[in-house]
Parts: C-alpha cells; sequence; structure tokens
C-alpha cells in the first residue's frame, strides 16, 4: 500500500509541475497568476518603499548673489601725511620724504538715501574716504559716526539710485549655514565673492553676539558683505584669525557682526551720531553638557542659561556679586534659551537701569540686582 501511494504522490507532482511550466491551458494559466500573487504578497522584497527625500543643491548660487552684491562698495582712505628724512637725498629738494597713509576697505549700502556702513578701522584717522560703487561712480563721504566697540563706522554718500541689500530680520542664522563674503580684497579686486559656512555663532562679550565663518577673507573685505544663500545680507566682515607667521586666510577663521547688531548701532548713529549703551561688565559663553551637568541645577535643560567666564573689576557685574563660574539661568525674570536674549536686554538697557540676575553658584540659588554703567568706549 505505501509503494502504491509514493507513486501516486510522484504522479500528482509531475502533473502540478507540468501546468506549471509546460502546459497552456487556462487552468495552468490561472494556477501560475494565483501562485505568483501569493508568493508576491509574501515576499519581503514587494514591500512598497518611500522615495527618498531629494534635497537638490544649486548648481550655481549666482542669481543668489546678485540680488545684495551691487550694493558692497569698495573705500579707499587717506590720511594725514607724515615727513621723513630721505635717507639718500639727491638734491637740496629732495631732503625730505612725505610719507601718506592710504587704507583700504569695503562696504555696504543699506539705505538707498546714502548710507553706508563700514568697519571703523577702515577709516579711523582718514582725512578723506571715497567710495567706488560697483557700477563704477565714486564719491567722497561724510562719516555721520562710529562705534569703535563694534568697529563699525557708518558713512553718507551724495548719489541717487543706489542699491541697498536685501535682508531678512525673520531668517535665523545657523552654524552649517552656505555663506558668501563679498568685498574688496586688496583694493583691486572688487566684487570678489568667497564661499563658506557659519562654523559658530559665538559671543566675544554678553552684549556682542558674532559669527565666525571659514569663507576666505583678506586684507581689503573688512566692512564687506556676508550674505546667506538666499542672497540676503547677515553680516558685516570685520576680523581675521591670523596664527603666528601666517596669513589670516590660512588659519580658515574670520568673523562678522551679526546684521541686527549692525542695525542697532546704525539707528544710534543716525540719531545723533554716537552709540550710549549700557554696559553689565561681564563676558559669558553657553555651556558643553560636561558644564551644563556640572554647573546647573538638575530641572534646566541643557542649552538653558550660560556661565560667566569673566568679570570686570570694579564693573557693575563685580559691584553687584556675580563671580566666575556662576551660572545664570534668568534675567529680570525671563528664562535665557540664547545669547539673542542676553544682547537684547543688554541693547536695550540704559545706564543707570536696573537688571535681575537668577543665577546658580555650586547650585545654590541666589539673586542679585545690577545696575547698569556706561560702556567704556575701546577699540
Amino acid at each position: 500500500m505505501k509503494f502504491w501511494i509514493k507513486y501516486i504522490a510522484l504522479g500528482l507532482s509531475l502533473a502540478l509541475l507540468y501546468l506549471l511550466l509546460w502546459s497552456n491551458s487556462q487552468a495552468s494559466v490561472d494556477l501560475r497568476q494565483w501562485l505568483a500573487g501569493r508568493l508576491l504578497l509574501q515576499s519581503p522584497a514587494s514591500t512598497v518603499q518611500s522615495e527618498p527625500v531629494k534635497t537638490e543643491t544649486p548648481a550655481s548660487f549666482a542669481d543668489a548673489i546678485s540680488r545684495s552684491a551691487p550694493a558692497v562698495v569698495s573705500i579707499q582712505t587717506v590720511s594725514k601725511g607724515t615727513l621723513s628724512k630721505n635717507p639718500n637725498p639727491t638734491s637740496v629738494e629732495d631732503r625730505y620724504l612725505v610719507n601718506v597713509g592710504v587704507n583700504i576697505g569695503s562696504g555696504v549700502i543699506i539705505d538707498s538715501r546714502g548710507y553706508v556702513v563700514t568697519n571703523y578701522h577702515v577709516i579711523h584717522e582718514a582725512e578723506s574716504i571715497k567710495v567706488q560703487l560697483s557700477d563704477g561712480r565714486q564719491k567722497i563721504a561724510t562719516v555721520i559716526g562710529s562705534d569703535p566697540m563694534t568697529d563699525l563706522s557708518l558713512l553718507h554718500i551724495d548719489l541717487e539710485n543706489l542699491p541697498t541689500a536685501l535682508s531678512n530680520s525673520e531668517r535665523e542664522v545657523r552654524a552649517g549655514d552656505v555663506v558668501f563674503a563679498i568685498g574688496n580684497p586688496y583694493g583691486q579686486f572688487d566684487q570678489t565673492v568667497t564661499m563658506g559656512i557659519i562654523s559658530a555663532t559665538r559671543s566675544t562679550r554678553s552684549d556682542l553676539p558674532i559669527y565666525q565663518i571659514d569663507a576666505a577673507i583678506h586684507p581689503g573685505n573688512s566692512g564687506g558683505a556676508l550674505v546667506n544663500a538666499h542672497g540676503e545680507l547677515i553680516g558685516i566682515t570685520t576680523q581675521q584669525l591670523a596664527a603666528k607667521n601666517q596669513g589670516a586666510a590660512q588659519t580658515g577663521i574670520s568673523f562678522t557682526i551679526p546684521f541686527p547688531v549692525v542695525q542697532d548701532i546704525v539707528k544710534d548713529l543716525m540719531d545723533d551720531g554716537k552709540v550710549s549703551r549700557g554696559w553689565l561688565g561681564f563676558s559669558a559663553n553657553p555651556v558643553n553638557q560636561r558644564g551644563h551637568k556640572l554647573l546647573a541645577p538638575d530641572h534646566i535643560q541643557h542649552g538653558q542659561g550660560f556661565a560667566i567666564t569673566e568679570v570686570n573689576p570694579e564693573g557693575p557685574a563685580d559691584q553687584a556679586g556675580l563671580q566666575y563660574g556662576d551660572f545664570v539661568t534668568h534675567i529680570n525674570g525671563e528664562l535665557i534659551s540664547s545669547f539673542k536674549q542676553v544682547y537684547n536686554i543688554t541693547s536695550e538697557s540704559k545706564p543707570g537701569d536696573t537688571v535681575e540676575f537668577k543665577f546658580y553658584r555650586e547650585k545654590q540659588l541666589m539673586t542679585v540686582s545690577l545696575t547698569v554703567g556706561e560702556a567704556p568706549v575701546s577699540l
């Protein structure tokens, strides 16, 4: 009996194989389609996959850059000349040499009425300031006012139909953003564009946020524009970091004054030609995870608050009792989650105002009231 069962099973298997592989009958076709459908539904390979998110990088940023580039100008200054003895005179008239100080830089037209922003160190001690536009027009500028602390100066040129830089105060600037520096390197290569990213957003003092960038910056770029990938002005280039026996371009580190800071300074300079700002008298920085665990109380999240890294002797913070290492969480009752808040509070404070600090020292809660001072003038 078992013998016949084996032969019957073998016969059925061969018949099924024939129907699946060689027969063209309708029953065979239907059977093959049914099995194919069953196998596809159960196969992991048949799982529907979503389309990958496509991120397209523009082939060129020329159109974006062209929105603000025409507003970038070249600046040449001439300072008071000095006399020095000629070591190799050829005549009586040739006994002395006249040394005329010439400086170069860049600037940005921020107002169609003729207002130009540049760095203070570009026009410092200048007897004459010549501004040249991207279309070739030239004009002698007048100084409206300067703020040495932020290294900013406001000029005015009497010309019509002036291009202005595009800006967008609603767009956040973050580390990793693509940026372009536009300026006049070496006073000869106007409208030069270099590309990089925002390397970091920092604060050199509690009242002065700054962008660190890696776009190539050269002498003559000072006062030029930093624009984002949308062509919007986000800052004014100001400083280069150069290691000993190296050029600044070799370090890949430069700094830019954020445009919101520029706008605040320009507003004050337009009002009376100077900036009267409050001064808290300390430097500070956000803390990393380790620093947060060491200094902050448990209920404060990482990213909130900041640590005081320096206190100016006899300054407002020193007189109020703040110390190095204090972890500040609130100013005037406002939880601090970014240095932009600190800058806004400081910039809105006037000398004589009272500001309340809530902070932790060795994780013990403390509060002090600080009387805002007058910011000292420094270069």
